[in-house]
């Protein structure tokens, strides 16, 4: 009877420890997860008003929503700069975490980990010269044509796979419109948004000599991480819940507003 006693007494003390261990536990995973940690992204170094190398560092609209997104889970962000396609290469190879901003198209999707929320939605237009009697124009109508891209870039699917696109490819968004201007190119395919800031920082190049005709339509974009990295899966779903924070907070609101009108 007594040894029954001290086994009973013996199987409370081991389920006591037990519970507490499970609680100190969780209490120090719940500590982890508040525990601010550091990480490095690249972004674009030329893709005004989204992301590009100004004055000393790199900034933009989709600089700041990052930057936010992981700030509101304890995430602070160091930003380098690269050229697209090199920033897409550095993290394809796991040299660099993760590049931003990118299309979650078939291509990429395959080569690297994208999360679920957009960081924004952006238009990619059709531009053409002044002149040109076109309007509406969809992808359709490229068929053809000789068109203006940027290196690196993506456009969908629709567009990429489509091989009677004859594509004039150029380093920049900058020289793609340039082209188009010189007429190497009949269209060019920019986001909306890099059109109206660049004829805004360059009006007499650019003012009443172009105009957009036609739309690939609004496309979400992404932070691109690197399927080489093993805490990407971890980041991913942090950004999710970050920017799901920002939007419920308002302060995704406040940064689509200052950056509404860039600065040349």
């Amino acid at each position: 009877m007594h040894h029954c006693s001290y086994l009973r007494y013996l199987s409370k003390i081991i389920l006591i420890i037990s519970s507490l261990f499970i609680c100190l536990t969780r209490v120090d995973l719940a500590a982890a997860e508040e525990r601010t940690h550091s990480i490095t992204l690249v972004g674009e170094d030329e893709w005004y008003p989204y992301a590009a190398y100004k004055n000393g560092k790199l900034q933009g609209w989709a600089v700041d929503i990052i930057d936010a997104a992981f700030s509101a889970v304890n995430v602070k962000v160091t930003f380098k700069s690269a050229p697209y396609a090199r920033c897409l290469m550095l993290a394809e190879t796991g040299q660099e975490l993760a590049c931003f901003d990118s299309l979650k198209d078939s291509r990429l999707s395959k080569l690297l980990l994208f999360h679920d929320e957009p960081i924004f939605k952006a238009e990619i237009g059709i531009y053409a010269l002044q002149n040109s009697a076109n309007s509406n124009l969809q992808v359709s109508d490229l068929r053809g044509k000789q068109v203006g891209v940027t290196h690196g870039y993506t456009y969908t699917d629709e567009v990429d796979t489509n091989q009677s696109i004859n594509r004039e490819v150029a380093p920049t968004d900058l020289s793609n419109l340039r082209k188009l201007l010189r007429q190497r190119s009949e269209y060019s395919l920019i986001y909306t948004r890099v059109v109206d800031y660049l004829m805004n920082r360059y009006p007499d190049e650019f003012s009443g000599k172009i105009k957009q005709v036609g739309s690939i339509g609004q496309n979400s974009l992404y932070v691109s991480f690197s399927r080489q990295r093993a805490e990407s899966a971890k980041y991913a779903e942090l950004l999710d819940r970050g920017l799901r924070k920002i939007k419920k907070n308002g302060t995704y609101s406040k940064l689509e507003q200052k950056w509404n009108k860039p600065e040349p």
